[in-house]
């Protein structure tokens, strides 16, 4: 029986464990599949965007994703690996540092949100706790909005500036217009009152769409009463109520919120196992981890996957994630029983998934040269759909 240790338990390790379970049975060789993780729980990561704006539960049980024994859990965070001896170490939530031993090891740690620049003020959409905070403040702004009667310190303190106009970015943005509306209308203050603008470093919105679907997406992101500035980035939140931008301008802010994208696990540069300059392990394109001996592979967020074919390199995201999983499960067992394995192939569609909030979204998916949108509520139910799909929530 080979057992197989999954360390790291985001949407890569989750599909990874279900990818490497389905292919055990089909190819009829029993394993013992292990997933290590910090938390006692799967977070439900991209939906931190809804969390900033409402109370919602992101959390699911390791029981409810795999029942029936499909995977064991410990609990630990991953501090070293010994690929010779083919040990993992990591230390348990008492700070023990303990000793697992592995046939096969899937890295899978992922990536973190980037936090906000050092000086520049705001609150950067870390996790649960910054998305608590960010809600708690607009709550608290609103509420002293209501009890104010000069308009303009009304209107300052209805002030939020998103500072990174990647798709996350766009959603932080659009979920908090229309958290913000709802909740002036409830305090009697005027719909129009609460002022939400994103900051792109760029030229558009969404960069890695279509310059004809992001405009699309620029469109609806209005329509959700955001305020779109392009080319310009917030250098720091001044502290009187008003963002810094990179043009010089002065735009008002009560609430700074960092959303500029992602950076690998942080942990990785402790296990003693080559990485890229970019901070990712060193893999090639079966997954096999250099240095691993070939008995190491990583997915995901955490590595850099690169088509050996076309010399297209995946994205740091869901989507990307959950395709080497499946392709992973086949090339270790390929592997285990010396047979060829197919290389990683770079996904030939491009598609991405925009929560608008309220029920709406927007997507866009770009086959043969073709570009097709989605948008209001039935792109809100794809968007949905995705995010259900990368949990593996039915």
């Amino acid at each position: 029986m080979l057992t197989i240790a999954v360390v790291g338990g985001g949407y890569a390790g989750i599909h990874a464990v279900k990818a490497i379970k389905a292919e055990s049975e089909r190819v009829g060789m029993p394993v013992r599949i292990t997933l290590v993780d910090p938390a006692p729980y799967h977070l439900k990561k991209v939906r931190l965007v809804q969390a900033a704006a409402f109370k919602t539960n992101l959390r699911v049980p390791w029981s409810e994703l795999f029942p029936a024994g499909e995977a064991e859990f410990v609990q630990g965070r991953c501090v070293g690996v010994d690929a010779a001896a083919r040990t993992m170490r990591y230390a348990d939530p008492a700070g023990e540092v303990r000793t697992f031993a592995y046939d096969r090891l899937v890295l899978a740690l992922g990536s973190v949100v980037r936090e906000a620049p050092e000086g520049a003020g705001g609150i950067a959409l870390l996790d649960e706790a910054h998305a608590e905070r960010i809600r708690f403040a607009v709550e608290a702004n609103l509420a002293a909005a209501a009890r104010e009667r000069d308009p303009a310190r009304q209107a300052a303190l209805c002030s939020v500036v998103v500072a990174g106009g990647g798709i996350s970015g766009v959603e932080t943005a659009a979920e908090l217009a229309k958290a913000m509306k709802r909740q002036a209308a409830t305090l009697g203050l005027p719909a129009t009152l609460p002022s939400v603008a994103i900051a792109a470093g760029g030229p558009r919105l969404a960069p890695l769409m279509s310059d004809a679907a992001a405009r699309r997406l620029e469109a609806r992101v209005r329509a959700a009463g955001v305020r779109i500035l392009r080319g310009v980035r917030v250098e720091r939140d001044g502290g009187d109520g008003f963002a810094a931008l990179s043009d010089g301008r002065r735009i008002p802010c009560r609430l700074l919120i960092w959303t500029v994208g992602v950076e690998p696990a942080p942990a990785l540069r402790g296990l003693g196992l080559p990485l890229g300059d970019d901070g990712r392990l060193v893999a090639d394109s079966f997954y096999r981890v250099e240095g691993g001996y070939g008995m190491i592979y990583a997915i995901g967020d955490n590595a850099r996957v690169v088509d050996s074919a076309t010399g297209i390199e995946d994205g740091m995201t869901c989507r990307e994630a959950m395709q080497q999983a499946a392709q992973l499960g086949r090339v270790l067992f390929a592997d285990a029983a010396g047979r060829p394995a197919s290389p990683h192939r770079a996904a030939t569609r491009q598609q991405y998934c925009v929560d608008l909030g309220e029920g709406e979204g927007f997507a866009w998916i770009r086959h043969w040269g073709v570009d097709v949108t989605i948008g209001g509520k039935l792109g809100g139910k794809v968007r949905e759909y995705t995010w259900n799909l990368g949990s593996l929530m039915k």
